[in-house]
């Protein structure tokens, strides 16, 4: 059975509301771990957030199969039961008008029956192609560099490679191997060699390679969402610090001698200016004023003591009301499935409006 174009549409802006309406929930449950004591639990709060957008992902298509028995749990028809009952003062034409705004879009993009259908389906096209582009460039220059580096070390699907291409240690995959890439010149250093490759190994066990890989991917139909960049940063941001936290626990590291690697790490890629293009997990990114605020803060966590180790049931218990929250949001949005009375009544209203507009006009 074909799929009809308003029906991709509909499914891709509910997709991006949903993805926005989850980063509104994440913002409200990060604002409520930071003041518990949680907040130093970093691998917790990165194995949660990873559950949790894997819920965002989910929800749309549970919410298409719950709203056969929950179309009175509709955002729009609230409104119009609002405005029904005299809370809402707008002419009825231009209430209607509103309420049909998203409807009206949808054909006219779909169909480009219109200037601005046509502008929206072009810029909409255009920053996903870009995107995308810009994505396979990316990957491109990930893999010319492991394809020209030097293989070290093997370990089953794992391998560790030297490169003089890159200034800053990464671990990124492929679809059946693990790759670990060092620069070279770290060689000439074991201790901060041995701190690198604990640090992409835990990298590794977290998954954090793969996640990275996905995001990149989804990226590019998304483009035009904040939600999306507001969602990689977090992953970015969580991964690093649940990954140094990682490190530290396995004792087998000063942390001293790691928060200097880090900055001995960061000095030298400044000095190359260079950087790894993504989707790779890197030891650190060093350019920017916010980077730079992160390493700090990566150090001084590195420097604290150590967070206590939380109970597994913590992630589940606190990710099934963020489910519950962000699913019903994806019930609410869904576009009214029939004429409800409401409706009924509102288009009478209506009628009678423009009848009566007709019946004074000159």
């Amino acid at each position: 059975m074909m799929i009809s174009t308003d029906t991709l549409l509909n499914a891709y802006i509910d997709a991006n509301v949903v993805l926005a309406l989850g980063a509104v929930v994440w913002m409200f449950a990060r604002f409520v771990i930071q003041r518990t004591a949680l907040k130093a639990a970093h691998g917790m709060q990165l194995q949660l957030l990873y559950g949790f957008l894997i819920v965002v992902a989910v929800v749309p298509f549970a919410a298409l199969t719950l709203w056969p028995q929950m179309q009175s749990f509709n955002l729009s028809d609230l409104i119009v039961a609002e405005y029904l009952d005299g809370r809402i003062a707008i002419a009825p034409t231009t209430f209607e008008a509103w309420l049909q705004t998203r409807a009206t879009l949808v054909q006219e993009i779909t169909t480009l029956g219109s200037a601005r259908g046509m502008v929206i389906a072009v810029v909409l096209l255009t920053g996903i192609a870009l995107a995308s582009l810009r994505m396979i460039i990316n990957l491109t220059r990930v893999y010319r560099v492991i394809g020209q580096s030097y293989l070290w070390r093997r370990a089953g699907r794992l391998e560790i490679r030297l490169t003089d291409a890159a200034s800053i240690p990464f671990s990124t995959r492929s679809l059946h191997k693990h790759y670990v890439v060092i620069p070279s010149e770290m060689l000439a250093t074991p201790a901060d060699l041995r701190i690198a490759l604990a640090h992409e190994f835990q990298h590794l066990r977290q998954r954090d390679v793969s996640w990275e890989i996905v995001l990149e991917c989804l990226r590019p139909l998304v483009v035009f969402n904040p939600a999306m960049r507001f969602f990689k940063r977090q992953v970015e941001r969580q991964r690093e610090l649940a990954c140094d936290q990682g490190v530290m626990r396995r004792k087998a590291l000063n942390a001293q001698d790691y928060a200097n690697c880090l900055l001995r790490v960061c000095a030298n890629a400044l000095k190359r200016q260079g950087h790894t293009a993504l989707p790779a997990v890197a030891l650190l990114q060093p350019r920017g004023r916010r980077n730079a605020s992160f390493l700090r803060q990566r150090v001084l966590m590195m420097m604290a003591a150590e967070a206590a180790p939380t109970p597994r049931w913590i992630v589940p218990m606190i990710l099934c009301p963020l489910s519950c929250a962000i699913l019903l949001s994806a019930i609410a949005i869904q576009r009214s499935g029939d004429w409800s009375h409401d409706r009924l009544m509102l288009s009478t209203i209506v009628n009678l409006e423009r009848f009566s507009i007709r019946n004074t006009s000159p």
